[in-house]
């Protein structure tokens, strides 16, 4: 999400006030017209489709109340709730000491406060949108990415609280002899707008919301592994939000207390913690409950050599870009991973090719020293029922 201006004091918290908006130039009704047309996207009642509403006058009003610019016939509303102002190209809400209060991103407004295109706006449990476009719209249009994005947003509770998350597993392979050790957990949903990861958790992150749905994956991820009858390894991914939290540490204990004979590997980006503190707490925590450690995505930024050799994990995943570009790459490149994978063996740490999709890589990761794969070669993501009958026609 956009970064927020420390001067919208509802988002920090703070006291101060903003400036009241000057009065725009009206339009032939006598109403105010903003120079760029915004507009709220959301549901006004719970079974209704997303709709769009132009922000058109000064001041627009919401509320319950039928003479108010949007009218929200919601329980959670108040009659005259919160309202909408402009000066010059920017707008700025206002809560009119409504009952249930207003809430942009998650927190409650105290003063007026300037919005961005994008933000998330709640006049008690209902949910809006702001939009902006450089031309007025006509009724019968709206933007398509706009409504799928207030679609998403309208149905985020539902993938967290139903949950509606359906993990998918990808197959985690030995080099050696071509056997699947484990899976990688991986989030998807049917919900219109929430399919991908990507999707689920920008929306998420809109919402201040990472953590939680990075804890509903796990989750639900270890709830469908029961499924499989072979004793593998589950990884299980985090959210940057979570770590250096203790919050992480007392999730993994509860999913450790429910899933308590499943075999876990939790991945961390290797570029993701800056203490190494915090990463020796981890992995004694882990150890503790008998789960492993794997950075992930090693060599995507800075490679951390220094954490590497301090607090080594269980796997070292390297990342999808230092395996993709192998087969082109110079002899001094070669040589370069070749030594990377040897120290890696030399601690003890299991090296992990991610995102090999050709034969060719993977020869050639064999060749380097690797003892793990994972890629589209071996196996592309997919629901549980689909490996357990892929399995069952194997062993057939």
């Amino acid at each position: 999400m956009t970064d927020h201006n420390p001067a919208r004091s509802a988002a920090s918290g703070d006291t101060a006030t903003t400036s009241r908006p000057n009065a725009m130039q009206a339009d032939q009704t006598g109403h105010a017209t903003p120079p760029l047309t915004w507009f709220l996207v959301g549901k006004t009642h719970a079974d209704a489709e997303p709709q769009q509403f132009a922000v058109v006058t000064q001041p627009f009003r919401i509320g319950r109340s039928c003479d108010n610019e949007l009218c929200i016939p919601d329980s959670t509303v108040s009659g005259h709730h919160a309202e909408l102002v402009f000066a010059d190209q920017s707008i700025f809400v206002r809560d009119l000491d409504s009952t249930n209060g207003t809430l942009l991103n998650g927190r409650a407004l105290k003063v007026l406060t300037e919005l961005r295109c994008g933000d998330i706006l709640h006049f008690g449990a209902a949910m809006y949108t702001l939009h902006r476009a450089t031309s007025q719209p006509t009724c019968d249009t709206v933007a398509t990415d706009v409504i799928d994005d207030a679609l998403a947003q309208a149905q985020f509770e539902k993938l967290i609280g139903k949950p509606a998350v359906r993990p998918w597993f990808q197959p985690i392979v030995s080099l050696a002899d071509g056997a699947h050790l484990g899976y990688e957990v991986l989030g998807r949903s049917q919900l219109m707008g929430l399919e991908t990861p990507e999707k689920m958790f920008r929306i998420a992150a809109q919402r201040s919301s990472s953590a939680e749905l990075s804890r509903v994956c796990r989750s639900e991820g270890l709830r469908l592994a029961q499924a499989f009858d072979d004793d593998f390894q589950f990884y299980l991914n985090t959210d940057p939000s979570e770590l250096e939290t203790r919050e992480l540490l007392d999730s993994l204990t509860s999913l450790r207390d429910e899933f308590p004979d499943l075999r876990i590997v939790l991945e961390v980006h290797e570029s993701g913690v800056t203490s190494t503190t915090y990463l020796r707490a981890l992995q004694r925590h882990l150890k503790d409950l008998g789960v492993g450690l794997a950075y992930d995505d090693f060599g995507a930024g800075q490679a951390r050599l220094m954490e590497l050799a301090e607090v080594p994990p269980d796997v070292l995943k390297f990342d999808v870009k230092l395996i993709q570009g192998l087969p082109h790459a110079s002899a001094q490149h070669r040589r370069t991973i070749e030594s990377l994978v040897r120290i890696v063996r030399e601690l003890d740490v299991v090296p992990l090719a991610e995102g090999v999709e050709r034969q060719i890589e993977a020869d050639i990761c064999r060749d380097l020293g690797f003892e793990l794969v994972q890629g589209y070669l071996f196996g592309r993501p997919q629901p549980v029922k689909r490996w357990l009958e892929n399995r069952a026609t194997s062993r057939a």
